[in-house]
């Protein structure tokens, strides 16, 4: 495995972008443009609501599943596992931000102006 050395590596960074070029004929990257693709910003509560409506599919999905391989209406033992794992993930991950975003406005009340 042939790895360059740190100048060689260094020598091909841009400037202004930190990034080195990956192979010698790879196009030169550029700084992205910061109001290129941007229609309007998304709220917290969009994102929130968003999170939740994903995390809610993913449930009711999973809950399905599980019903359909016990009634024997499917045979996917993989598949339901698989949403059933996605499922508690993407619920573990929702109460995660949802105890920091407790822990943080109970720290905010606890603050003296």
């Amino acid at each position: 495995m042939d790895i360059d050395p740190y100048s060689s590596t260094m020598a091909r960074v841009n400037p202004g972008t930190f990034v080195p070029d990956v192979a010698p004929n790879a196009p030169a990257s550029q700084p992205l443009d910061e109001t290129a693709g941007t229609t309007a910003a998304a709220s917290f509560k969009d994102t929130v609501k968003s999170l939740l409506d994903d995390v809610n599919t993913k449930m009711t999905s999973a809950g399905q599943m599980s019903q359909d391989l016990a009634t024997g209406k499917t045979h996917d033992f993989d598949g339901t596992i698989k949403s059933v794992e996605e499922a508690t993930l993407a619920f573990q991950f929702t109460m995660a931000i949802r105890n920091k975003l407790m822990e943080a406005y109970s720290e905010i009340q606890q603050q003296q102006f």
